[in-house]
């Protein structure tokens, strides 16, 4: 027993030398396998899209790199700067995470990292790394580069996202009446207490310590609802929630006058709102002449179906007819500038009651001051005091000036999700074109991407003036550019006006699609609108880079650096003109 005990103890040794010998010897030739991995992505060179730069990656490795005590993993980064790096997501060949393609196991993948021009000429990298499962032992592969810098043509849409503040109706005769907006999905009367919903501000004015009130609700259906007294129920609903609540709520004894009107069939309202949409002069014609024709109200609705708006028309004009408006009736008076901008200090401060003004003495106070910062506590408190729409709009406006001056990127990220609460309250309470295109805007600067697009599509259902209507068709096509909807993003700029923006964002399109003869078309039309400017000469340069034009590419991008020095730089580091470094169209363009 001792002799076994002493061979015992002699072997141990070697045998965990050779635990690790064989354990190295397994990660070495791993490595060695892991030469001949497959890596593509897609698309190459990487493309920035808004503020993001997103690809796909296909990973296939070796069958002799799957292992029950070993497993392979790839890391993927990219670096740019001194040293800088995004770490980006890894490659995990273990069983249940690959599939098999061409007998070879293959992982692919989305990812993504934030745009930045500091990374316009990084490198996107892997570096496999073959892990012994036992004891975390690893060896790595040389990090291999499988793209280089950035393509930032997608980057050249033109944008607008004009937030305004709402206009100041501060006079010295006594306020109009407060109308809010209630709006109903298709064949029903229920009301929402969600997006488009004004219930809450509408459960204010039930509390409100007024003698008297008096409130008209008016309802109305859409053409496709004939028939169906829908317009009458949804003023009924809105009556009795309001006189629901008033018992409920209201401890003042307030007198209250409430009339309802219903409109089953409004032909002239469809006209009203066909006529400021962004639907083309022909096809509003079409339809006004159908509704204003002799036929039924069955026979003028078949006919419509039949129209090329139609489409239209049930997305973004039926609904805002499935509506209701609850109009409340206010008398206040006037306060001289100076005093209100005192008091609305005072209350800002928090060293006078929120009663010394009315809302709308709180909100043109606000607009007394140029400074941000002051414009900011007092919407503040006008939101705190009021809890009115007009309010939590105007206060998003200022966070999103305050973002747009701030080069911090968390501090302007916090701003503009500041911005986005207050504009969403707005909307709540006030569901209108102008609210949710700004609520959009918000999204939009702050780039996310799918709310934005969200907000932009409920905007134009909204409905409003054509000039309105343009802008968020405008701002909605850049952003669909963004995310590569090209076909999207030329069929929304149908309905955005013959603009510059209209035309530059036309032009990318379709560049980005490769019809370089329609991009050429209308980078053209968008130079007849704003002679000189320097994005169209340079979107031109690289047409003509694309198309191995060489005397376009040279007399555009000569033009373009003429125009805006910055341009040169641009130029300089663009992939797009990376064939042409050191020939003479390129270098002269640059020099001249």
């Amino acid at each position: 027993m001792q002799h076994l005990k002493k061979n015992y103890w002699r072997l141990l040794p070697l045998t965990l030398a050779l635990g690790f010998f064989t354990s190295g010897c397994t990660l070495s030739r791993m490595v060695k396998h892991a030469k001949k991995q497959e890596i593509s992505v897609q698309p190459n060179p990487l493309a920035a899209s808004g503020n993001e730069v997103s690809f796909e990656m296909k990973a296939s490795v070796p069958e002799k790199l799957i292992k029950k005590k070993h497993r392979y993993k790839l890391e993927v980064y990219y670096e740019y700067g001194e040293e800088k790096r995004d770490e980006l997501g890894s490659f995990n060949f273990e069983f249940g995470e690959f599939i098999y393609e061409d007998g070879k196991p293959t992982i692919t993948k989305v990812l993504a990292f934030p745009y930045d021009p500091k990374k316009d000429k990084g490198r996107l990298m892997v570096q496999g790394l073959a892990i012994d499962k036992r004891d975390d032992d690893v060896k790595y592969t040389e990090p291999q580069q499988v793209a280089a810098g950035l393509l930032t043509t997608p980057l050249l849409m033109v944008r607008n996202n004009e937030v305004t503040y709402i206009p100041d109706n501060y006079a010295e005769e006594a306020a109009g009446p407060t109308v809010l907006s209630f709006f109903f999905e298709q064949d029903q009367a229920k009301l929402r207490n969600y997006i488009g919903s004004n219930l809450q501000a509408l459960e204010q004015y039930t509390m409100d310590n007024v003698g008297e009130q008096k409130i008209k609700i008016v309802a109305g259906q859409s053409p496709d609802e004939a028939g169906s007294g829908l317009a009458k129920k949804r003023a009924k609903v809105l009556e009795d929630y309001y006189r629901s609540k008033v018992k409920a709520l209201d401890y003042s004894g307030k007198k209250i006058d409430l009339q309802t009107r219903v409109e089953e069939q409004n032909w002239k309202l469809l006209v009203q709102k066909v006529k400021t949409s962004a639907l083309p002069k022909a096809q509003v014609q079409e339809v006004a002449a159908i509704v204003q024709s002799k036929k039924t109200d069955r026979e003028k609705q078949k006919a419509l179906e039949q129209t090329e708006a139609y489409d239209y028309l049930q997305q973004y004009v039926y609904p805002t007819m499935r509506y209701a408006d609850v109009e409340i009736n206010y008398n206040r008076s006037r306060k001289s500038n100076y005093e209100l901008y005192l008091l609305a200090q005072k209350i800002a401060n928090e060293t006078a009651d929120a009663d010394v003004l009315t809302e709308e003495e709180l909100q043109h106070a606000a607009t007394l001051t140029p400074l941000l910062d002051e414009k900011r506590k007092l919407y503040e408190a006008a939101v705190k005091t009021t809890d009115k729409w007009p309010a939590y709009h105007n206060l998003g406006k200022v966070y999103i000036e305050m973002a747009r001056k701030d080069y911090r990127p968390k501090a302007k990220k916090a701003l503009l999700a500041k911005a986005i609460h207050n504009l969403t309250f707005a909307g709540f309470r006030n569901p209108k074109a102008e609210v949710y295109y700004s609520l959009a805007s918000g999204y939009h600067v702050r780039g996310d991407k799918l709310e934005a697009l969200q907000y932009y599509d409920y905007a134009i259902k909204l409905g409003g003036s054509k000039e309105l209507l343009q802008r968020i068709f405008a701002d909605k096509a850049a952003l669909e550019i963004e995310i590569g909807q090209y076909d999207d993003a030329i069929e929304s700029l149908r309905y955005a006006g013959d603009s510059y923006q209209t035309n530059m964002n036309l032009g990318l399109s379709y560049l980005l699609k490769e019809n370089y003869e329609g991009a050429v078309e209308f980078y053209n039309r968008a130079l007849e609108q704003q002679p000189g400017d320097a994005l169209a000469y340079y979107s031109l340069a690289i047409i003509g880079a694309r198309t191995k034009n060489e005397q376009m590419l040279s007399e555009n991008l000569r033009r373009a650096v003429r125009a805006d020095k910055t341009y040169t730089q641009k130029a300089i580091a663009d992939k797009e003109f990376e064939a042409y470094h050191n020939k003479p169209p390129y270098e002269d363009a640059l020099i001249r």
